[in-house]
């Protein structure tokens, strides 16, 4: 049996959720509310004590980290393979999936706040966000959750996160050149490590970004994962909560 703990629209969730999709297995859904805290909830900081999502538990054996469930699914699961055989081509993939983490992601994370996180926690006062927040058991987390609840994100902090996903936008343009897939003729784990956040851009306040004027191979590629049945299945999990005012 398969679990996956995760939030409607996390990129990292999403991450995880493709490469179920992809390997064709089936799970059961436990959503954790990001905006009411559930992550920081006891029952499940035991399963992860990072607070985040997602968390997998796979007859009992607990796992985190995106990436760590991408490579484990693979491994564990019959079913197309996600992971290439040669060794080159694994270590490039492998890059793929830690810059996706080490790059893409906090920089999507910066430039969704403004847009999409502040206006869920506006239902909490200043002084209830900024007591709520000092409790969160990441220390780096914590300090950089307490700055955004009382300024949110300066615009040059923003600008600097939109430069840095260009750059990695721009090393995947270049790296297209080369096939259909970004390590070539194969779809793989790197391409769904990318997926989640050319999603998330799509609707930042910097969609043309993946535009096909600006970069043509990301936005063919990106066209070729939204064909996949397994995007499908993987992002049009339904938001629960109907209240919640970011709807995608």
């Amino acid at each position: 049996m398969l679990t996956l703990y995760h939030y409607w629209s996390s990129v990292c969730s999403q991450k995880a959720g493709f490469c179920l999709a992809e390997k064709g297995l089936e799970w059961q859904s436990r959503h954790i509310d990001l905006f009411t805290f559930d992550h920081w909830q006891p029952d499940y900081l035991a399963l992860n004590p990072k607070a985040v999502v997602p968390t997998l538990d796979h007859d009992g054996h607990v796992l985190i980290e995106s990436n760590v469930i991408a490579e484990y699914l693979d491994d564990a699961f019959s079913g197309p393979a996600l992971i290439p055989t040669d060794a080159l081509a694994k270590a490039r993939m492998r890059l793929w999936l830690y810059d996706s983490e080490a790059i893409a992601h906090p920089g999507v994370n910066t430039a969704s706040y403004n847009p999409r996180h502040a206006p869920r926690l506006a239902r909490f006062s200043k002084e209830q966000l900024m007591e709520t927040v000092s409790g969160h058991p990441d220390r780096n987390t914590r300090i950089r959750m307490m700055k955004r609840a009382e300024h949110g994100v300066p615009a040059e902090e923003e600008h600097t996160a939109y430069a840095n996903l260009g750059d990695l936008l721009d090393r995947m343009e270049a790296t297209l050149a080369d096939g259909l897939w970004i390590l070539g003729e194969a779809f793989s784990l790197a391409d769904i490590a990318m997926a989640p956040y050319i999603n998330r851009i799509e609707v930042l306040e910097r969609p043309e970004m993946v535009a096909e004027a600006v970069r043509p191979r990301v936005a063919e590629w990106w066209q070729r994962v939204q064909g996949r049945p397994g995007f499908h299945e993987a992002f049009s999990f339904a938001n629960p909560n109907a209240d919640d005012p970011v709807k995608r």
